[in-house]
């Protein structure tokens, strides 16, 4: 029926919506939790008591420090959540997705090597889905229950984006990866699109668990599309046409999921690939400290609500999406037209996104609480940061493609380990001071950061195919020629 779709689009149209769903399952909780927590807006109109009076006192210079609660603003709001967990308790709750997620990325990326993506992703999604929606269980049955319920979800997830690479690897000719991956990996920005958006709105339409029921058992129900669409290999597919299929095999060769010794010595040891693991930590901090902190900062510094709050947090990362493609689109037509190198093209990009995202957090700590503008550069800053996906983001492939998921699990060990230190590091500046001098402080030491990873890839970086990727020569791809 869809057999007028190369089948090469169907499978990464597959990766797109896995990682999307991971997102949603990912991101949920950073919205739901305001609504799960129970408290009572410390801004009330009238003092309660002589420690109320005491603290209304002016204090000239931390007052200058803060934002004003708009006048229409509910100063006396309570919410009445279900939970009464304090902040070091949310804290672990919220970092407690990515020790689980750390945890998988090489073993994912391995295990889509030996056996393939098709048995490693589908079922990452399912399992994910399935702890997602046992959560509010969980969330009653006690405190350790839930967090444990956020490793599984995490570990659950963590095997799906590097296993994805070893589809990239596999399926998609050197000439259409870079435009290509940064679709499929723009699903992480889609999915946390739609979590923050809809989170927010079903919390308050449903009560807090039904964003956790819906994220939770759609990513179950999609494991049978998956196992109907997807597919390791293109000599596996069955509805793939000739055409096609010769074209694949003529510029990729023929795949197998034969097992390689994997020179481990080799890649832990290859400058190109740490070079390319030090610029995405620099990219994935900053991704994460948005990723986790904007709702935060919204509602705090810029007093904006849960739902405004929501949907605020999801506009750069619409943004974000819409310059993953563009710029991966224009990365991969530079390179292919011969226009400039590829190593030439990581650089500039990366550059376009280290430089352009630093400056617009720097140009923010200058517009204290002008909410207008800054929600204007917050929305750049994010899209900025989605131009790495027309730079280096995937570039472990062109380093070794015969390896592409190990190399994936280690990168992606370290880049996303960051969820665990960019929301702690930011945690620290602003555990009891929300405002606008600790926040600079944060959006100086993430600008700083990417600016110098960026240096040091520009120096150290590489897009050529490693010694260590060389295969015996009995193990080398077959190719044919095109019919």
């Amino acid at each position: 029926m869809f057999n007028f779709i190369p089948a090469r689009y169907v499978v990464a149209t597959m990766c797109f919506s896995s990682i999307m769903m991971q997102y949603t399952m990912k991101v949920d909780l950073s919205v739901v939790i305001v609504a799960m927590v129970r408290s009572v807006s410390k801004n009330t109109s009238e003092p309660q008591n002589l420690n109320d009076v005491i603290t209304m006192i002016p204090r000239n210079e931390e007052e200058q420090d803060v934002c004003p609660v708009p006048e229409d603003a509910d100063k006396s709001e309570v919410n009445e959540g279900e939970f009464e967990w304090d902040e070091e308790t949310q804290g672990y709750m919220l970092s407690a997705y990515y020790y689980g997620y750390v945890a998988t990325q090489l073993l994912g990326g391995r295990l889509s090597e030996i056996l393939g993506s098709k048995v490693v992703i589908g079922p990452g999604v399912l399992l994910a889905g399935l702890f997602t929606a046992l959560s509010p269980l969980a969330a009653r049955l006690h405190v350790a229950a839930f967090i444990a319920a956020r490793v599984l979800i995490g570990a659950a997830s963590g095997m799906i984006v590097p296993s994805s690479c070893e589809v990239l690897a596999k399926w998609f000719p050197v000439d259409e990866r870079i435009f290509i991956g940064s679709l499929i990996m723009s699903g992480a920005t889609f999915g946390a699109v739609i979590s923050m958006v809809l989170s927010g709105i079903l919390a308050e339409a449903g009560g807090w668990p039904l964003p956790y029921y819906l994220f939770g058992g759609i990513s179950i129900c999609f494991i049978v599309p998956w196992f109907l669409l997807m597919y390791d290999t293109p000599q596996e597919h069955p509805r793939i046409s000739d055409k096609e299929k010769n074209y694949l095999l003529s510029s990729i060769g023929e795949t197998t999921k034969k097992k390689h010794p994997v020179p481990w010595v080799a890649i832990l040891t290859s400058v190109p690939l740490w070079m390319h693991i030090i610029i995405g930590v620099g990219y994935c901090f900053n991704f994460y400290m948005m990723l986790s902190e904007l709702p935060t900062y919204l509602s705090n510094i810029l007093h904006f609500d849960l739902q405004a709050s929501g949907v605020l947090s999801s506009l750069p990362y619409i943004f974000n999406t819409l310059s993953q493609a563009i710029f991966g689109y224009i990365s991969q037509w530079l390179v292919t037209k011969g226009y400039i190198s590829k190593i030439t093209a990581y650089r500039i990009f990366n550059g376009i996104s280290a430089v352009g995202c630093a400056v617009c957090l720097v140009i923010i700590t200058f517009m204290g609480c002008n909410s207008t503008v800054i929600v204007v550069l917050l929305i750049i800053s994010v899209s900025m940061i989605g131009i790495y996906q027309g730079g280096s983001f995937i570039s472990h492939v062109d380093l070794g493609n015969n390896f592409a998921g190990t190399t994936a699990g280690i990168s992606y060990t370290m880049l996303n380990a960051m969820g665990i230190v960019s929301p702690s590091i930011t945690g620290v500046l602003i555990n009891g001071k929300q405002t606008l001098s600790q926040w600079a402080i944060v959006f100086y030491i993430s600008g700083a950061i990417y600016l110098v990873t960026w240096i040091l890839y520009m120096f150290f970086g590489s897009a050529d195919e490693q010694p260590w990727n060389k295969l015996p020569s009995e193990d080398l791809p077959k190719t044919k020629e095109v019919v």
